[in-house]
């Protein structure tokens, strides 16, 4: 159930996004509710604005940071000049392109070596933005910090967009806004769908500690499964995981101290002339012990008592209707 108050500011925030009145007025709670959460989450991530895309404001970038003739004389007097002067113009030509433009003024250089130069320097770029956005985005809560970096992480090579996105987030004003939306987010996702929780911030859940803790009690149960593998997981189906895992290594102890305990008896009764005794053990263990760990038995048995094999045999006979004591040696 959601208050009024929440749903009153979840539907002045779609208004301020362009929905009608009217449009939202025939909307259930949950529908505005989910419609907010895409909305906040299409705009967090800036997927709809990251680029100007009109071909008029991409001719006057363009125009306003074609490189200067002054910049490739620079660079043809010193080519080590490329890791300075180049910065404003990354994001607006190819690897290619820029290294042939300034291959004009390197007589004697190989395109080769200006491409790594250019990559270096790309390289260089990637990782002080990527650092810095980091930093700028800090005071979000670190749940929706550490998803928005995977997203930029993962698509540092689209330079335009990550330029752009870290020049935004050195606005205190933009900064405010993101953060704001991305809290109250986090509330909702807390108070009206926690089971969402880590689907919505799954690089930060990934690299918990609870996570990897979960991950790492289940490897040091098993090899069934890789580390890459587990990860895929969500913790409610590692910690059901490890559950099972657990108890069924608890089973295993408790049979396998079973079957301690019976070799220990099928021992003293191998001593004992009396055939009942060694009868009455071979039918216990038969109701006790599941099948295959009385087969275990049976067999290290006849392997340590030279006798054992004919008196078990003798008894198999007798029992031939008790399935458990058919073993096979």
């Amino acid at each position: 159930m959601y208050a009024q108050f929440d749903v009153a500011l979840m539907l002045q925030y779609l208004k301020n996004k362009g929905y009608a009145q009217e449009e939202l007025a025939a909307m259930s709670d949950e529908r505005i509710s989910k419609l907010y959460h895409d909305t906040a989450r299409d705009f967090i991530l800036q997927a709809q604005d990251v680029l100007e895309t009109s071909e008029e404001h991409e001719n006057l970038r363009k125009k306003s940071t074609m490189i200067m003739p002054e910049t490739i004389a620079l660079i043809g007097q010193d080519i080590s000049k490329i890791y300075e002067e180049i910065d404003n113009y990354i994001d607006l030509y190819s690897v290619r392109e820029l290294a042939n433009v300034l291959l004009s003024a390197l007589p004697g250089v190989k395109l080769a070596k200006v491409e790594k130069m250019v990559r270096i320097k790309i390289r260089e770029l990637q990782e002080i933005w990527l650092l810095e956005l980091k930093d700028n985005l800090s005071s979000l809560p670190e749940e929706e910090r550490d998803t928005l970096m995977e997203y930029y992480l993962a698509h540092k090579d689209d330079l335009p967009m990550l330029r752009d996105i870290y020049q935004k987030s050195k606005d205190q004003a933009y900064i405010n806004e993101i953060g704001d939306i991305a809290h109250i987010k986090l509330s909702m996702i807390q108070e009206y769908m926690p089971d969402e929780l880590e689907s919505n911030y799954k690089s930060f859940y990934d690299h918990s500690p609870e996570k990897l803790s979960v991950i790492q009690n289940i490897l040091a149960l098993t090899a069934a499964y890789s580390k890459g593998t587990l990860l895929s997981m969500s913790i409610k189906e590692l910690q059901e995981t490890l559950q099972e895992l657990e108890e069924k290594e608890q089973e295993e102890a408790a049979q396998k101290a079973l079957a301690d305990r019976y070799f220990e008896r099928f021992k003293a009764a191998l001593h004992d002339p009396d055939d009942q005794h060694f009868t009455n053990v071979c039918l216990d263990a038969a109701s006790e012990l599941p099948r295959p760990r009385f087969q275990e038995l049976a067999t290290e048995l006849a392997r340590h008592y030279k006798h054992f094999h004919q008196r078990f045999s003798d008894v198999s006979k007798e029992y031939k209707d008790m399935q458990n004591l058919q073993i096979v040696f």
